[in-house]
């Protein structure tokens, strides 16, 4: 097999990963975009005569050059060029030069002719106006969604306490540190595209369709990718870079600035989340509801399978009785939405676990009891049709109470909730809890459930090279598959080399997302090397070598008698317990669940409001764990991510839809300054659906992470968060609120 190896942890480490730029030829064309200053706009006209005149300037692209091409796998909305400009920074034209300087004066030379349309910032603006931003959608709403289970009204009246909320997050940029990256190489008629996607086999079909129009041949290769957490997906670039490398038989290269991503990159869905649950006397939990509206920004990504995953899913870590959940997903002249890590998850985990906190201290029952009265167990089928094949939420819970216990008797005092701080002092300290679920993938991006290959080719010098159709995300994939392909053929780490991404030679995968790297890739890699083991069997029958011939041995006969080849083996896992969803998203959607609690210790400055996270502690239930440093490093990777979505991370977009904070030092991400003591977890477990009993990691450290951090603001200070980020100003602002109603006065 041949393609491009990933590089693993210790590569990366010491400068050897190569990552989609490094990979531009010398004598590549460069290209990129020019953007709408109009956050709603038609293009009535678009004069290209003095950019091409640009010494330099090679092509220009608009968008009669891309017409009836628009993408969108979930609900296609996005042209790859626009007429039509929906947020400040879309696309409306393209241009190719030999260099940056003639790159910059082409685009600078375009003159184009806009006719401003009225626009909206904001969900309520989107749904009170007028003007549809896409033709045929009223009220701007993109897609609804609704789920009824169980009996609502019987199970309301059993409730003897109800808490209630609306909740607010802000729009997130994904702030990967490898900027969007594309470059096409030219090889006759074949166009290679190398970019960082999440499935580039996925990709490759979906482009190779495209190209044909064009009477030209597309793959896709990814090479190792610098962060993405959900953003790297199909994407406009791809096409211009396509088209501009078929029409000028050139390399070409498009390397988006940070200013171009933070304005016209992706962000993770903003939503408003109104939610009310009820318990019984028991602190059993027996109704929930759900009403969300989330902004779509101007284009969908995934934004249906998002809204509904927030709508839902968080439904399946406790018993509920009944639920009910409405969505909107509503268009705005704003960024367009994409997934982020997490998949909607803690949007809604936000929401859930400060009411379960809430009913908990209305009852009287301590929070982690009330959440380990009603969690999910092993066996059971949730309310939305989920089959749990293996639960540790028990042990989760126990490993977070005794950890908070034990850092308890190491404070001075311990703080009650809603002291007066005027009284207490200036600095409060409070503990939180909060749990998490995840679903490790679902459904396929065409029909059907999920499914992954593996192909395994030996080489003439005993090695094995592993083919997948994963991406390295930075998640430690190729650490991961070498270790459960080394130990179930007995081999040492250096005989076994992964290549991932490749799509002109490796198998097809929908590729890297949903924490489903290790469980489906995993599992297919366990089913390849029994099917090589066996086939060794017979092979060492066969050339008379004796029965405890090693593995090694038996590749080397086969390369001597020429029969090297009938040891390569292909091998698919496609899971049986799954279900395909109906419309309402019922169904046993995926074969693995992950599950998750976490504590952490605060101290609020009531003076600033500033919150400062002192210690945190996460138990996961990931299964067997495969890869300990690996999956140690996403659970504290993950909650720091967390923690930027918490308390300081939102895309701020102004009146006039331009974005106000479009860099680092405006969006306040953490960095290594943040730091914050992790003390990581992993319950003992088994799957009986994965890969030697192994689940997934991921994704599920950042899910907890916000609700965690609001309960203990709230056990510090004795405000509720009700919007992310919770900054020191909203905090603050909470704290003034709470001492003027304490004292009287009108707020």
């Amino acid at each position: 097999m041949t393609g491009t190896t990933a590089a693993t942890a210790r590569q990366k480490a010491s400068g050897g990963a190569l990552f989609t730029s490094d990979l531009a030829p010398d004598d590549t064309v460069v290209a990129d975009m020019a953007r709408s200053p109009h956050p709603h706009a038609n293009v009535v006209g678009i004069d290209v005569s003095a950019a091409l005149a640009v010494p330099g300037v090679l092509a220009v692209l608009t968008p009669v050059d891309f017409e009836g091409i628009l993408l969108g796998r979930q609900l296609p909305d996005e042209p790859v060029l626009t007429s039509t400009a929906r947020y400040v920074g879309d696309g409306v034209a393209a241009v190719a030069a030999t260099d940056q300087a003639a790159l910059l004066a082409g685009i600078a030379a375009l003159e184009i002719a806009y006719e401003p349309l009225p626009h909206a910032v904001t969900v309520n603006e989107a749904r009170t106006m007028e003007h549809d931003i896409h033709t045929g959608t009223p009220g701007n709403v993109a897609r609804t969604f609704r789920a009824d289970r169980g009996d609502w009204d019987a199970a309301a009246t059993e409730a003897v306490a109800w808490a209630e909320a609306t909740f607010r997050n802000d729009p997130v940029p994904h702030a990967y540190l490898e900027p969007r990256a594309t470059v096409v190489r030219v090889v006759g008629d074949h166009l290679e595209l190398v970019t960082g996607t999440h499935f580039p086999t996925v990709l490759q079909e979906e482009y190779a369709r495209i190209a044909a129009t064009w009477g030209a041949e597309v793959s896709v290769v990814t090479p190792d990718i610098g962060g993405s957490f959900g953003a790297k997906w199909e994407h406009p670039t791809h096409l211009v870079c396509l088209a501009f490398a078929h029409r000028l038989r050139r390399h070409v290269t498009m390397v988006s600035p940070r200013r171009d991503e933070m304005l016209a990159g992706r962000v993770r869905l903003g939503m408003r989340i109104s939610m009310a649950i009820g318990a019984d006397a028991d602190g059993r939990l027996v109704a929930k509801r759900t009403r969300i509206e989330a902004d779509n920004g101007a284009y969908s990504g995934h934004g249906p399978t998002v809204t509904l995953s927030a709508a839902i899913r968080s439904d399946n870590l406790y018993r509920y009785d009944a639920v009910s959940a409405a969505a909107e997903l509503v268009y705005t002249n704003t960024v367009p939405s994409e997934c982020f890590r997490g998949f909607g998850y803690p949007q809604a985990t936000f929401a859930q676990e400060q009411l379960i906190d809430e009913l908990a201290g209305r009852l009287g029952i301590d929070p982690v009891e009330m959440r380990r009265r009603n969690a999910s167990r092993t066996g059971d089928k949730t309310i939305h049709g989920w089959q749990i094949g293996s639960c540790g939420l028990d042990l989760c819970l126990d490993e977070i109470s005794e950890q908070m216990t034990a850092h308890r008797l190491t404070q001075e005092h311990d703080c009650g909730t809603g002291a007066d701080p005027l009284v207490e002092g200036r600095f409060r300290t409070g503990y939180g809890v909060a749990a998490g679920i995840h679903a490790i993938s679902s459904s396929a991006y065409t029909t059907g459930m999920d499914l992954d290959n593996v192909v395994l080719t030996p080489m003439a010098d005993g090695s094995i090279v592993v083919g997948s159709g994963e991406v390295e995300l930075g998640c430690g994939t190729v650490d991961t598959m070498r270790l459960i392909v080394a130990d179930a053929l007995g081999l040492d780490l250096e005989s076994v080399r992964v290549v991932l991404g490749d799509g002109r030679t490796g198998p097809h995968g929908l590729g890297s997302f949903a924490s489903r790297t290790t469980f489906f890739a995993g599992q297919a890699a366990l089913i390849a090397c029994a099917e090589l083991d066996a086939r060794c069997v017979v092979m060492e029958e066969e050339m008379g070598l004796s029965n405890d011939a090693g593995l090694k041995e038996v590749i080397a006969a086969a390369a001597e008698q020429g029969r090297l080849a009938e040891l390569a083996v292909t091998a698919t896992y496609a899971p049986t317990t799954t279900e395909t969803p109906d419309g309402s998203g019922y169904g046993n959607i995926s074969p693995a669940y992950n599950f998750a609690a976490h504590g952490c210790f605060v101290t609020v400055d009531t003076w600033t409001g500033r919150t400062c996270v002192e210690r945190y502690w996460a138990a996961h239930d990931a299964g067997r764990i495969i890869n300990p440093v690996a999956a140690e490093g996403q659970v504290i990777g993950g909650v720091h991510q967390g923690l930027g979505f918490a308390l300081t991370e939102s895309l701020a977009v102004g009146s006039d839809g331009t974005v106000l904070n479009p860099g680092f030092l405006d969006d306040r991400v953490p960095t290594s300054a943040d730091a914050v003591p992790i003390e990581v977890m992993f319950v003992d477990t088994s799957e009986p659906n994965g890969p030697d009993g192994s689940k997934s990691i991921a994704e599920p450290p950042i899910i907890p992470v916000a609700a965690c951090v609001a309960n203990a603001i709230y056990d510090a200070v004795g405000v509720r968060p009700l919007h992310t980020p919770m900054t020191s100003e909203r905090t603050w602002r909470q704290l003034r609120l709470k001492d003027l109603r304490a004292h009287g006065a009108k707020p």
